[in-house]
């Protein structure tokens, strides 16, 4: 019996259907809330009991964690890790210690797989509606709580209220939130208007309202890394939107596309006007790249930050951002095949090389700190793995259209290119990429199983 052809839910279903959705909700709102890694556990064991009673297809979820464009890459990886810790890490118990992060990530990967593929008696756009809604809620819901959490009460300029932290999570947590959220929406409405159908259900003017809201809640973190990330998964959209109108609609979708351009761009320069580092940002990077006579970058706390040509500080995000990345690109070339898995492997290479005295810990750009923890061999197979996944959504997308392709393609290409920036393959970051980037994969691949 196909998925087409399966029965109505029973009100049991239903139940087990409710209680997995707003499981699977909370422990996305939760995953970025600091100081509550007991619940988040708790809660991916009760998304993994729900899953059992929503009865995943086994042999689909086989033959999709099987596909071998995504799985080499992964397997590879996952033994490079292995290897690595025990025979090149220069402290292998603590190597294997940290690297339990990602052991945990692997198996989170494979459980939002099936999560993909559940409930068995869903069809896979009513699953993509389930899972790809529950999540766009969920995010939104947080960027919402973490505006309203805002020092409102202080008399400060709105550009300071707006970059501080709250109770539920740093700015720079929740914009890495907000642009994941503004890819899976763009694939929502890009979906809908090439195939009549998205994954959310509504109207889509409330749909658009929707991104306008996510993204403007994103462009409010104050978070400049969040800026260009936004203009690609922009471009990429519209490139999409674009190229599936008809031949004789099409300059009518370049002119929407413009207008949505137009917006976005006096979004970001409301963020450049409001935000008084830019006025520091060229000389601060000038100076960042000097990281040879210029120290502060390695012990921050303890050593002032170095002055600009008006005798000013320089801003301190665009200065330390610069010389931790031209450090870790030096580090790299120091240690090739790196110096042992850590969430602050570039912190323990650069006290090999400059002293115990260097504080740093990680270098806010995750595929660098990844690659100077496991080496180059391993920064390569993990972006082999992000390449892997982005290709197999485009697959879908090229092929049939498919919402939950275009959705994968954005997903990754988000966490990708803020990896480059920021420090996120780590901790529960990485785990919530891997759970969606499973859940997304599954779901790609169940509709091309159900049209073979």
């Amino acid at each position: 019996m196909t998925v087409s052809e399966a029965k109505p839910s029973t009100l049991q279903q239903r139940v087990v259907e409710t209680v997995s959705l707003a499981t699977f909700a909370t422990l996305l709102f939760m995953w970025s809330v600091p100081d509550v890694i007991a619940a988040r556990n708790a809660l991916l064991v009760l998304l993994l009991v729900f899953v059992l009673f929503l009865k995943p297809d086994i042999s689909q979820l086989a033959t999709c964690l099987q596909q071998r464009s995504v799985a080499l890459p992964l397997l590879a990886l996952t033994g490079w890790i292995a290897l690595h810790c025990t025979v090149i890490a220069r402290n292998p118990t603590h190597a294997w210690h940290e690297a339990g992060q990602w052991f945990k990530a692997v198996p989170i990967f494979m459980l939002g797989a099936a999560i993909g593929l559940s409930p068995r008696w869903r069809s896979q756009p009513d699953r993509l509606s389930a899972w790809g809604g529950a999540t766009i809620v969920a995010y939104l819901a947080y960027l919402i709580f973490h505006l309203v959490y805002k020092p409102w009460e202080y008399t400060a300029p709105i550009s300071l209220i707006l970059g501080q932290s709250t109770r539920i999570g740093s700015r720079d947590l929740a914009s890495y939130l907000g642009t994941a959220l503004v890819g899976l929406q763009l694939a929502d409405l890009v979906a809908q208007s090439a195939r009549g159908r998205g994954f959310m259900n509504g109207p889509v003017w409330l749909r658009g309202l929707g991104l306008f809201a996510a993204t403007v809640l994103t462009v409010a973190t104050m978070t400049r890394n969040a800026l260009p990330v936004l203009a690609l998964l922009g471009a990429v959209a519209a490139a999409a939107f674009v190229v599936t109108r008809p031949r004789q609609t099409r300059l009518r979708a370049i002119a929407l596309v413009s207008l949505a351009a137009v917006l976005l761009a006096s979004g970001i320069a409301i963020n450049v006007k409001n935000d008084e580092r830019w006025a520091r940002f060229a000389s601060s990077v000038a100076i960042g790249l000097d990281i040879e006579h210029q120290k502060a970058w390695l012990a921050q706390e303890q050593t002032p930050l170095p002055l600009n040509a008006q005798g000013l500080p320089v801003d301190d995000s665009a200065y330390l951002r610069t010389a931790w990345m031209k450090g870790l690109l030096t580090e790299i070339a120091r240690h090739p095949l790196g110096v042992g898995y850590d969430r602050n492997a570039f912190g323990n290479a650069l006290r090999a090389d400059y002293g115990k005295w260097v504080t740093t810990g990680h270098g806010h750009a995750g595929i660098f700190d990844f690659t100077i923890g496991v080496g180059i061999p391993g920064g390569l197979l993990l972006l082999a793995f992000f390449v892997a996944l982005a290709a197999a959504g485009l697959r879908r997308w090229r092929e049939d259209r498919d919402a939950a392709g275009l959705a994968l393609l954005l997903f990754v290409l988000s966490y990708a290119s803020r990896a480059f920036i920021d420090g996120i393959v780590r901790d529960h970051m990485l785990e919530q990429f891997m759970l969606l980037a499973g859940l997304l994969l599954a779901l790609a691949h169940s509709n091309k199983a159900s049209q073979a």
